[in-house]
């Protein structure tokens, strides 16, 4: 058997692409003495070809037809150069490098592989005497050997890509898969945080994102937003959820029990501990700690807080040895802690070591448009603790809620929506005036904020006296709100949208006050 017949056997046993090749080039240059040789593989495109080597050694641009391989290429035949041919090519300055190898006695050889075929997959690129190259490629067993090394070579690329296209269905179907479980949280997700808004579904995607991760938790948001809600909901959905959930406010234990609260304490640490006391960070072992009203926690405690973040080590009062507690941390503040630190009341390394993930909770008068589902949601709520049926809430009580600017936010709400269904019979609608009793006890306003700013400029203008003397106010009221409304009709030419908008009120509480003040548009 010739020796090109024995390597063909070597080579069908190779399941490498690359090792393939090597071994390839090398017993090349092995059998033939060659100066140089190497593959040449066509890009995607077909505008370039760079050597099989990794990174390429060789790339030439095959667009302009400036090197033979563009030629070789298009025809899809052969091409064998002597050193004088080349000097016609040599306007390459890479290519010129190669030609550089071609001796007195030699030539550059250029082979489409497959040999006699209508597509070329690479190009051999051999250089050595002219003699050895022409006997060699002229040798039956010869061309055997290239055509087993090319058809393996097909084979192989053709295994690769089925394996990238499996990797690739792999990934997308994982892709799909997870953007399902993403929707199929969000949605479990709008049941606890309840609302359709933009700066809603914000927070839901922040919560999510907060819970895959391990980092400590900041959540800042104004009195009464549902910063605890926040911090239960990232627990829920993260990969501690079935371990313990441990919350403490930091403003409702006096300043010298926050830390035996925390830390624990062992017997006879003081006058009084008569036992061994697990603290809640031990509690939270595994699992969430949660630290509201953070913002108030004592200098001296929050140095100790620091470095159990560090260490995740701790020691109770009176204790002797460290113990150990894996838990994740989420704090929460409605005040700016950046004064604080200002201040010097908050200790800066602390402050950057808790607000490795911020999430800012949204007030109630950032988010007017879940007013009606929060409202519903309270209702269904009220419902199911105390077996009544209350239908749902008036569109003119709504319409008075949302120009109100609930400070409290959404607990605020809730407890509104509490008193009313107290004051509603079952089957029944809460009625505006279910609830307008307990805003006029407070001395809170249910004027609309663009028409109490209206208001404001009207009392401006009585005070300058450039106003008749009112004998009655409310008719006085109704016929300036009359006015205002008649006069923004009128410019937009009767469209309700664009003057509810400009007015900034509902279409709908247009539509009742066009009705009450028996406005025409």
């Amino acid at each position: 058997m010739s020796q090109w017949l024995a390597f063909s056997t070597q080579l069908v046993g190779i399941r490498d692409p690359h090792q393939l090749v090597t071994q390839f080039i090398s017993l090349l240059d092995q059998e033939m003495e060659l100066n140089d040789s190497l593959l040449l593989l066509p890009s995607p495109d077909g505008r370039n070809v760079a050597s099989h080597d990794q990174p390429a050694t060789y790339s030439w641009s095959v667009v302009d037809f400036d090197v033979p391989f563009a030629h070789v290429l298009q025809s899809r035949q052969s091409k064998s150069y002597t050193a004088d041919e080349l000097i016609f090519w040599r306007s390459n300055r890479h290519f010129a490098q190669l030609a550089e190898r071609v001796g007195m006695f030699d030539s550059l050889r250029l082979q489409p592989l497959p040999m006699e075929s209508d597509s070329v997959h690479s190009i051999l690129v051999t250089i050595g005497s002219s003699k050895v190259l022409s006997d060699t490629f002229a040798d039956d067993d010869f061309k055997t050997f290239l055509n087993v090394f090319s058809q393996q070579w097909s084979l192989l690329n053709e295994m690769a890509k089925k394996e990238q296209r499996q990797k690739q269905m792999k990934e997308s179907l994982s892709d799909i898969q997870e953007v399902t479980e993403q929707n199929s949280l969000l949605v479990n997700l709008a049941n606890k945080m309840i609302g359709k808004s933009s700066v809603m579904h914000k927070l839901r995607q922040q919560i999510l994102s907060a819970a895959s991760s391990n980092l400590s938790v900041m959540i800042q948001g104004e009195t009464g937003t549902g910063k605890e809600l926040v911090a239960q909901a990232i627990h829920d959905f993260s990969s501690r959820k079935h371990k313990p959930f441990v919350a403490v406010n930091c403003a409702a234990i006096p300043e010298h029990l926050l830390e035996s609260e925390l830390f624990g304490y062992c017997k006879g640490a003081f006058s009084g501990a008569d036992s061994d006391k697990l603290g809640l960070i031990a509690q939270a072992d595994g699992g969430t700690l949660f630290l509201d009203e953070i913002g108030d926690m004592p200098l001296t405690l929050q140095a100790k807080l620091l470095r159990v973040l560090e260490a995740h080590t701790f020691r109770p009062l009176g204790g002797k040895q460290e113990l150990h507690s894996d838990f994740r941390l989420v704090s929460a503040t409605h005040v700016q802690l950046q004064n604080h630190v200002s201040r010097k009341e908050f200790r800066q390394d602390l402050y950057y070591r808790l607000l490795q993930y911020p999430i800012s909770i949204p007030s109630l008068a950032q988010r007017k448009g879940d007013l009606a589902d929060l409202c519903d949601f309270f209702i269904q709520e009220y419902n199911q603790k105390n077996g009544t049926h209350i239908r749902g809430i008036h569109y003119q009580a709504l319409d008075a809620l949302e120009q109100y600017s609930f400070p409290g936010n959404v607990r605020e709400l809730k407890h509104l929506i509490e008193f009313s269904c107290v004051q509603t019979s079952n089957n029944c609608q809460i009625e505006l005036d279910s609830f307008e009793n307990r805003f006029q006890s407070f001395n809170e306003s249910l004027l609309p904020m663009s028409t109490t700013e209206e208001l404001s400029d009207e009392k401006r203008r009585l005070a300058m006296g450039k106003q008749e003397v009112v004998d009655d106010l409310k008719q006085a009221l109704n016929d300036f709100e009359a006015k205002i409304i008649s006069e923004r009709l009128a410019r937009f030419d009767g469209d309700r949208a664009k003057t509810a908008e400009s007015l900034g009120i509902p279409k709908r509480t247009l539509a009742y006050k066009c009705q009450k003040l028996e406005i025409e548009a």
